[in-house]
């Protein structure tokens, strides 16, 4: 498992972050304290999803909710547009950050999914070479010839 610094999905959310918070401090007095600071509260609880994800068993739960908070996201930087809180160029930067966030937390999402329906070869906790993998194809023809009907002669 990697870090979870070292993923792309944790640096966007990161950059994100970082945006917002610049995106907050040019904000009026009025709109800074309570609206710019729920959005920051946001943009940081995406980073910790990230982290969350990354270190769980189950990631889906976790990724679903991620989403979750990428829509929330989006929907408070349209208001701020909308409100003239910030620019449409610098609402255009954010909005697509948010989208490959939201992307990349699909993508995770799908294959954390289909991972915990696969079938593993071996069960967990079994080495290779108890499952005859590495002793190569001989050794396995070698080991099942018992189960081999014998031929009438």
């Amino acid at each position: 498992m990697a870090l979870h610094t070292d993923t792309e999905i944790y640096k966007a959310t990161y950059d994100l972050c970082k945006l917002v918070t610049e995106l907050v401090a040019n904000m009026p007095r009025n709109f800074k304290a309570d609206f710019g600071a729920e959005l920051r509260r946001r943009c940081m609880a995406l980073v910790m999803r990230t982290y969350e994800a990354n270190t769980s068993e189950d990631k889906a739960p976790i990724l679903l909710r991620m989403r979750g908070e990428v829509e929330a996201v989006n929907l408070a930087l349209r208001l701020a547009v909308d409100l003239k809180l910030i620019s449409r160029p610098q609402y255009a930067r954010a909005i697509a950050m948010a989208a490959n966030i939201g992307k990349q937390a699909t993508g995770w999402q799908r294959h954390s999914e289909r991972a915990l329906v696969a079938v593993p070869s071996r069960q967990p906790g079994q080495r290779a070479m108890e499952s005859g993998r590495t002793a190569g194809p001989q050794a396995h023809r070698q080991e099942h010839q018992g189960y081999r009907q014998p031929r009438p002669q």
